[in-house]
């Protein structure tokens, strides 16, 4: 898909600012959805005296993009990639990461 049609003439110059006919911030990139969540649980470690008053345990897990949206890249006219005479300018070139877990495990003492 296309974000809009554009034309390609061989005398238009290699890279500008902002595409012909198309002013600056008139265009807003795709939609970008995502729901982040965190979950943790800490565990008391009474048992561990030694180590200080109140040692304890921490398990922290982290998802990004829990629902796994597909996202796609927004793009930037200062860009490398956005040259005018690009066979695939204004096209769809990529897209973000998808669901990121992350595991965390904290020590307190």
């Amino acid at each position: 898909s296309r974000y809009f049609q554009t034309t390609l003439n061989p005398g238009d110059p290699t890279y500008q600012n902002n595409p012909p006919g198309i002013g600056r911030n008139s265009f807003r990139g795709p939609n970008y959805f995502a729901v982040d969540m965190s979950v943790a649980k800490r565990f008391g470690l009474p048992g561990f005296g030694l180590l200080g008053e109140s040692p304890n345990l921490e398990l922290k897990f982290n998802f990004f993009n829990v629902f796994n949206n597909l996202n796609l890249q927004p793009f930037g006219f200062f860009s490398s990639g956005t040259f005018v005479n690009r066979t695939n300018f204004g096209e769809v070139d990529g897209a973000l990461a998808g669901r990121v877990i992350e595991f965390q495990a904290r020590f307190r003492f």
